[in-house]
């Protein structure tokens, strides 16, 4: 997909690019004005067209009726006991007046019932020997049931047909702001699992837009841990084969040659040397996986004054025989830190083993420092050999990193220190030392109880 076609499948613009939470409110306020200003304009517009309508239909069955009152009377010839009867079987009602205004007939409800009449107009009749009368009509008023019933009626047919186009609306916006956004991204992970495609970022500001980003930064991860995992497989390959070759070579030849005895025990000495080598790689690996599974490891409260002595009772003596000097220098023994002291134990023991292995010093000395800094319980390790070029101090912690050129170790030593840190909820990284060898410094919070 092209960035043009990203950026209008994905636009941000406006207030698009909102949170969802403050669309989907602006969509429901946006269709609640929209639906009021509708709902009151069309109602009004409705009420004035109905009051219009019905005025005009009553005047015209009341002019009709007049004119049929008149007609009658002429047809009658002025005989009022018959239009007695025509106005009762229509439920009409009627003053005839003659040209000076003279009253002739009257028939008018008796009462209250004669203000709820609703006038008609009036008719001018013709009568015999050339009479001529004007002939009012009324009729009674609409009923009041009826006309609510009637109203009711119209008004439910019109308020449904608004709600349904309302609605329609808000669907159409709701698909095309949310849903389609969230079925283009199923279609994207499905993409993912089927085909491998890797995903796109998308320039949304939403929880949509950040969703589709969380995707794509996994599916990243997901591809380094991949390919971390096959780097670590066909580096483990290559240590191992080395070794396994000269296994096999020393065998053969103590298989099949007739060698003499100071030589039999040389190529046994360099099986068993080179053994020794392939259990140190499985145990540094074993090592590296059991960090991983931090979780069930027991993590204990203890003072740093009672771990520095531990490291002292453990290490000192046995530096002192291998002529390694191991100076500790706690300036907080009363802080305390929760800890895994076997890892721990671990991780100081890769840091000395990485500084016998690499320092490169006549007489090498190591230092560990333990003070506080603000809520942090700070260890600091140096060495004083030939440390590390700056420009490599990042890469140090990564795991197979190594600066062994003959490739003797495997690399994942201080990687399992940086894997140690982060199941304490810790820190650890390197910088030159004071003495200008290799300075490790670790962090682990302190705990107040």
């Amino acid at each position: 997909m092209t960035d043009g076609a990203e950026g209008r499948r994905f636009s941000g613009v406006g207030w698009l690019s909102s949170h969802l939470s403050r669309k989907l409110l602006l969509a429901l306020v946006a269709a609640a004005v929209l639906s009021w200003g509708l709902m009151c304009g069309w109602f009004l517009s409705y009420l004035g067209d109905y009051a219009g309508n019905t005025y005009d239909g009553v005047m015209r069955a009341a002019d009709g009726a007049a004119q049929r009152v008149g007609a009658f009377l002429e047809g009658c010839g002025g005989d009022f006991a018959a239009l007695e009867d025509y106005l009762e079987d229509g439920a009409l009602y009627c003053i005839v007046r003659d040209a000076d205004g003279t009253l002739l007939y009257e028939r008018m409800p008796a009462g209250e019932a004669g203000t709820r009449l609703l006038a008609s107009g009036e008719q001018e009749a013709a009568l015999s020997e050339g009479r001529r009368v004007h002939v009012y009509v009324w009729s009674r008023a609409i009923q009041r049931n009826e006309l609510s019933a009637d109203l009711q009626k119209k008004a439910l047919r019109g308020l449904s047909g608004l709600n349904i186009g309302v609605f329609t609306v808000v669907a159409v916006l709701m698909y095309l702001l949310m849903l389609s956004p969230i079925v283009r991204l199923r279609k994207t992970m499905r993409r993912y699992y089927e085909k491998g495609d890797r995903p796109e970022r998308s320039e949304r500001q939403d929880e949509i837009g950040k969703l589709q980003n969380a995707f794509a930064d996994l599916v990243g991860v997901l591809e380094c841990k991949e390919k971390a995992e096959h780097q670590l497989i066909a580096s483990i390959s290559h240590d191992i084969k080395t070794p396994l070759t000269s296994v096999l070579g020393y065998s053969e030849r103590l298989r099949s040659a007739e060698l003499s005895p100071e030589k039999r025990q040389q190529y046994l000495d360099s099986v068993y040397e080179k053994a020794l080598r392939l259990k140190s790689i499985v145990d540094e690996f074993d090592d590296y996986l059991d960090v991983g599974l931090r979780d069930t490891a027991p993590m204990r409260l203890m003072t740093v004054e009672a771990f520095c002595e531990k490291l002292r009772m453990e290490y000192e003596s046995e530096l002192m025989d291998a002529d390694v000097l191991f100076r500790i220098e706690c300036r907080c023994p009363q802080e305390q830190i929760i800890c895994n002291w076997e890892h721990m134990r671990r991780f100081f023991g890769n840091l000395i083993g990485n500084s016998i292995q690499h320092a490169r010093a006549g007489h090498l000395e190591l230092r560990l420092r333990c003070c506080r800094e603000g809520e942090q319980v700070v260890f600091l390790f140096w060495d004083n050999g030939k440390g590390v070029p700056p420009e490599l101090l990042q890469q140090i912690f990564e795991p197979l990193y190594t600066t062994d050129p003959g490739r003797k170790v495997s690399g994942l030593g201080l990687s399992i220190c940086k894997s140690i840190m982060k199941a304490h909820g810790g820190t650890v990284g390197a910088e030159s030392g004071p003495e200008g060898g290799l300075l490790v410094r670790a962090s682990l919070p302190c705990v107040h109880l």
